[in-house]
């Protein structure tokens, strides 16, 4: 009887210690919910130089939305690209590259590894057909309002640390 009694208080505590641990996992996953303003971007080179991520400029805008139902939504795009003289026209081949170049819109599900410190967006539509079904693993970190995604290897080249901050937007 004692040790019944024993292995119950024991599983007790266990399923405590679980309960408090798939908390802090709902706790840290519903940080994400919510809409992101780009702050900066940063890439660091092989030679220790930073830039900001060229498809987006010093002045890159955008906004990552993460809903309760696991969807998720990226917009980013360089505010400089030109603009074509007339909206009746096609514009020309190196303003329809620069606008294509200078965007980035996907959207699609996502999971979140506490553990690990990741979050993975599950591609459903992207502006590249070839985007369509892929995945993409970025590292978090949160700070305040501020959240820091770092994408997961492989990066561009020449460059050895990419960081996206975002700022929670506030109603």
């Amino acid at each position: 009887m004692r040790s019944r009694g024993g292995w119950i208080a024991l599983t007790a505590l266990a399923g405590t210690g679980w309960l408090i641990h798939a908390q802090a996992r709902a706790s840290v996953a519903k940080q994400f919910v919510g809409a992101w303003r780009l702050v900066s971007t940063e890439q660091r080179l092989a030679d220790g130089t930073t830039r900001p991520a060229p498809a987006f400029g010093p002045n890159g805008v955008g906004y990552l939305l993460y809903t309760e139902s696991n969807r998720m939504c990226a917009l980013l795009m360089d505010p400089t690209r030109p603009k074509w003289d007339d909206r009746q026209t096609a514009p020309p081949d190196t303003v329809l590259r620069s606008a294509y170049n200078g965007l980035a819109a996907y959207c699609g599900t996502y999971d979140v590894n506490i553990k690990e410190g990741y979050v993975v967006h599950h591609v459903e539509l992207d502006k590249s057909p070839n985007a369509v079904g892929t995945d993409r693993k970025r590292f978090f970190t949160f700070s305040g309002n501020r959240l820091v995604l770092r994408p997961a290897p492989p990066l561009p080249a020449g460059v050895v640390d990419y960081s996206l901050t975002w700022e929670r937007v506030e109603k």
